[in-house]
């Protein structure tokens, strides 16, 4: 019981990957805000039936003050907030077009906000909290994306700057925050089939794509969500006590290929 009575909020945790981060922090003793545009009830009530305190908070975090709402509501019902896993984002809807003279404005916006500017605003209305009880873990998640270029067609240079945007506003507030006893990190995680968009996007790849995302991964697989969550656990554990601004790339080596 790695993570016992801590509070987390776990966003984007309706399902998917998210769901499975906010599975493992329970499973360590935790006790979890589950956070999403979507209605996530159905994560919470498994957390619950393990025996942990857990609430599914609907809210839209592109809007600073569904964001505020939220934080105060955990607050009030939780009493603290020790944990910030920043999970909320994704490629959005549309066709992915990798051209820049053919990007799309709104598009641009929507991708940069559902994943960038979530983010920060999330770290904004939780830091003061956690400043005050002068302890935190913040863990915001990337992409393999991040670390280069699209390595299969349906990732958009939108998509790409946001998570490289996470990053570094990774470093910048691991740096202002270290001085209140907050770390800060970064999961770079390689794709993973985890959750119906996800398994759309691979259902979209040729097998050409399939087959060179494979095969220019060391591991010769793709990973487990399990794998994944088991990182975000010791980020947000005392066994990273002295670890922040760190950026952990999770992708069974394909960054050497």
């Amino acid at each position: 019981m790695r993570l016992h009575d801590r509070v987390a909020i776990v966003t984007g945790a309706a399902g998917g990957l998210g769901a499975t981060y906010a599975q493992a922090i329970a499973r360590e003793g935790g006790r979890v805000a589950v956070v999403d545009v979507l209605d996530g009830e159905g994560t919470a009530q498994g957390m619950r039936a393990l025996g942990r305190q857990a609430r599914a908070f609907q809210a839209d975090l592109t809007d600073e003050e569904q964001v505020q709402g939220m934080v105060r509501q955990v607050r009030e019902e939780f009493g603290r907030i020790d944990i910030l896993v920043n999970n909320a984002g994704g490629a959005g809807q549309q066709t992915a077009e990798s051209e820049i003279e053919k990007i799309d404005r709104a598009h641009w916006d929507e991708i940069i906000a559902i994943n960038l500017t979530t983010t920060m605003l999330c770290i904004k209305h939780v830091a003061p909290h956690m400043k005050q009880q002068r302890s935190g873990k913040i863990v915001n998640v990337s992409s393999r994306a991040a670390r280069g270029t699209a390595w299969f067609g349906q990732v958009t240079p939108e998509y790409i700057a946001a998570k490289i945007g996470i990053i570094g506003l990774t470093r910048q507030v691991a740096k202002d925050l270290g001085p209140h006893g907050i770390t800060v990190n970064c999961l770079v995680p390689s794709f993973t089939v985890s959750g119906p968009a996800l398994q759309n996007a691979w259902d979209r790849m040729t097998e050409e794509e399939r087959n060179h995302m494979i095969e220019a991964t060391p591991l010769r697989r793709l990973p487990d969500p399990a794998e994944l969550a088991s990182v975000v656990v010791f980020l947000v554990s005392d066994e990273s006590s002295y670890v922040t601004g760190a950026c952990l790339d999770v992708n069974g080596g394909s960054l050497m290929a």
